[in-house]
């Protein structure tokens, strides 16, 4: 799988290549700026009229792209997960460095977060208020952190078995708890616009991840 960093602007654009619907030019924007905000403001935060309002368009020619806001939100969801992880890069057991580089194309998409000022990652936005949103949107989201925690436990598994990484515990474990710790240090991020905070976490994470006891 190639490794496909994605730059700030994609992070907040993402491309619809993968959607198995390609998005017309006026479904992209809508799907582009809804994104967005739901990453500044939440998904509850964000309505037809507001996106109507941003976009210079009527809330009808929402409803004629994306009938509704669920389905809106899981067209955004889906395009979003798809292109995180066509960017993850496989490891190869031949070549250890594969395990930096796989670890790299995962953390690369989230550092882009670092200085959108107001932004977080859009999984972990909803994640915070998963009780108030619709099923499908609950199973999307519950989904993907799933799959995240599965591939990068076997990435950071296989990189301690080859010698590039030296953490401490069982992999899972030190997944579950890298993962929550990045997500935490976006949501405060995103609250106090402090990038330094985000920027120390990650520092003590690939310590933990790196470097030898």
């Amino acid at each position: 799988m190639a490794n496909r960093h994605k730059s700030k602007q994609d992070m907040n654009g993402l491309q619809d290549e993968t959607v198995c619907c390609p998005l017309g030019e006026t479904a992209r924007n809508i799907a582009n700026t809804f994104q967005n905000m739901v990453m500044q403001r939440g998904f509850n935060a964000v309505s037809y009229g507001d996106l109507a309002k941003e976009l210079g368009i009527r809330t009808a020619s929402i409803h004629y792209h994306f009938p509704t806001k669920a389905e809106l939100g899981a067209t955004v969801l889906t395009r979003y997960r798809d292109n995180i992880i066509n960017a993850w890069e496989e490891v190869k057991l031949d070549d250890p460095q594969s395990y930096v580089r796989a670890y790299n194309s995962f953390i690369a998409p989230i550092r882009s977060v670092r200085d959108l000022e107001g932004v977080s990652c859009l999984y972990g936005v909803l994640g915070a208020t998963q009780k108030t949103l619709c099923p499908n949107i609950q199973e999307i989201l519950a989904g993907f952190f799933i799959e995240q925690e599965v591939w990068l436990a076997k990435v950071f598994a296989g990189g301690r078995d080859v010698g590039v990484f030296h953490f401490n515990g069982e992999a899972q474990s030190f997944t579950k708890l890298y993962i929550s710790a990045l997500q935490g240090a976006m949501l405060i991020k995103k609250s106090t616009n402090n990038p330094a905070h985000f920027d120390d976490v990650i520092e003590q994470l690939e310590t933990m991840l790196f470097a030898k006891a």
